[in-house]
């Protein structure tokens, strides 16, 4: 009984090594065959916009986004108000479809400036988790068309100089679970001449963060730098502040800003006041962003 026992015992180490050595030997022929897949960073920017500013994001194929933004401010010494809250109040109204993981379209409307805006986005490089490619790349082609007067602006009588266009390059990077970092050359085609005395070429560098507070709180900030501009007389730069509060599909936006409208040209070349916390320099805003999958996630066979 004894020696049945040992000739068992040693079966069984036999097995235990021949099984482990055939193992080791089909994983390293598996390693070799099957291609690496690369996994990519996800979340640098929680949405598609930092505050008002685009960021390097874009979603997954079959996402649609509404997006319903309000902003509210005061006029400066103006001792006629009568409301409670605020004196003025602006609102805006977008879309934006994923038609792939790298390819979004959008469109929106504003009701105090009356800019009707659309944009294509295009995910051009995608950061690695592996470090062997350390930074993201999206291209941005936006048009503008402006419909009435607003602050600095008045409407040109020719329909062909109520166009804008936008074209940016989105380079961003994140650095970890809780801090990115994005840098955004621009370049601006602006079909009237106002505010920017003849000049209709515009090159901006725009600059934003992103840091994580807590699991679904996050502060954004951004800043546009339009070269060349005597902040006195034409306009003053961009500068925003955004806490973000994720709900389940919908984010929530608190923010501050120094430009009353939403538009990705007239918030950059528009903004008649610096940012303070004055009337007149700070406007308020509170934007919602639903998420809506309407591609359905591929089910396995269920087994007959």
């Amino acid at each position: 009984m004894k020696n049945k026992k040992q000739v068992i015992f040693a079966l069984n180490i036999f097995l235990f090594v021949m099984f482990n050595s055939y193992s080791q030997d089909l994983l390293n022929i598996l390693e070799k065959e099957a291609p690496a897949m690369p996994l990519y960073t996800q979340a640098t920017f929680k949405t598609n916009r930092v505050v008002l500013g685009q960021s390097v994001e874009t979603r997954k194929k079959g996402t649609l986004e509404f997006i319903l933004g309000t902003r509210y401010w005061n006029i400066p010494n103006n001792d006629a108000s009568q409301s409670f809250a605020a004196d003025r109040f602006a609102a805006h109204l977008g879309a934006q479809y994923a038609f792939t993981d790298r390819f979004t379209l959008g469109a929106g409307i504003g009701s105090f400036d009356g800019v009707f805006n659309s944009f294509a986005k295009y995910r051009l490089v995608r950061q690695r988790m592996d470090k062997n490619v350390p930074i993201s790349i999206t291209l941005l082609q936006g048009i503008s068309y402006f419909t009435r007067d607003f602050a600095i602006f008045q409407l040109p009588d020719n329909s062909s100089e109520r166009l804008s266009y936008v074209t940016q390059a989105i380079i961003a990077r994140k650095f970890s679970s809780d801090f990115s970092l994005q840098i955004t050359p621009t370049y601006i085609r602006t079909g009237s001449d106002q505010p920017t005395e003849g000049e209709n070429n515009l090159f901006l560098l725009g600059l934003a963060g992103r840091y994580k507070l807590g699991n679904h709180v996050s502060i954004g900030a951004e800043y546009g730098y339009l070269l060349g501009r005597d902040e006195n007389t034409r306009g003053f730069d961009l500068f925003s502040l955004g806490l973000n509060w994720e709900v389940g599909d919908i984010i929530m936006q608190f923010s501050m800003s120094n430009s009353k409208s939403f538009d990705d040209i007239a918030s950059y070349t528009l903004n008649p006041n610096n940012f303070h916390f004055r009337p007149g320099g700070l406007h308020i805003g509170v934007n919602a962003t639903y998420v809506l999958h309407l591609k359905k996630r591929k089910q396995l066979p269920k087994d007959k």
